[in-house]
């Protein structure tokens, strides 16, 4: 199992450290690609598709996370070597994911040794709670107000930080909890097993 946690994915340092994780994998392992909603036209995977296809790796399936429990259109997603979680409102697709029953599948695919990507929501959803979303602007509106994430980490995170000093000191009279790292676009994290590795300058606030 490894988990790798992007705040975006356009840097050249954060895909050669994409690319670098996708070798320490395997030789062109499959990725499946999970929507944060509906997406008809593609314009966010399309991109996606185009990045794997430069490291060597294949996206073989893709999934919109809006269809009820157990459906059968994603079960190519859980065959893959890895899942791509993407970006999007961090509270809507917590929402799809637990109205669609993926949640808990994607739980089980990480406890059987699947490995995770995340890309800035897809990231915080790995987290205990989301709720450190709103710093880089997803809002909790009715009806996507659940916080409790995938708890796969045991860590918070907050993608997209220009300016990672003002946000610390704007989150030291918050109400986040638990330790929390702050992400500049240039920044990673992966979590193998219980050995974290960092690339560029996570900026990690310890819980008190």
């Amino acid at each position: 199992m490894s988990l790798l946690l992007l705040s975006d994915t356009r840097a050249d340092e954060i895909r050669a450290c994409l690319g670098n994780w996708l070798t320490s994998i395997g030789d062109n392992p499959s990725v499946g690609y999970l929507a944060s909603s509906a997406d008809p036209t593609r314009e966010y995977f399309q991109p996606i598709v185009e990045l794997y296809d430069s490291l060597g790796a294949q996206i073989t399936a893709f999934a919109e996370p809006i269809h009820g429990p157990d459906c059968e259109l994603y079960e190519p997603l859980f065959a893959c070597d890895i899942i791509h979680l993407c970006g999007g409102n961090s509270f809507e697709y917590l929402h799809h994911l637990g109205a669609s029953g993926l949640d808990e599948r994607l739980k089980a695919f990480v406890a059987a040794g699947g490995h995770l990507v995340g890309v800035s929501a897809g990231a915080i959803l790995m987290t205990p709670d989301i709720a450190s979303a709103v710093y880089c602007g997803d809002e909790p509106v009715v009806p996507f107000q659940i916080t409790q994430g995938l708890g796969l980490v045991p860590f918070g995170v907050i993608p997209h930080v220009q300016d990672k000093a003002a946000l610390a000191a704007r989150l030291q009279d918050s109400d986040v909890n638990g330790d929390l790292y702050l992400m500049a676009d240039t920044d990673a994290i992966e979590l193998r097993g219980s050995t974290l590795h960092t690339t560029g300058t996570p900026t990690l606030l310890a819980a008190e």
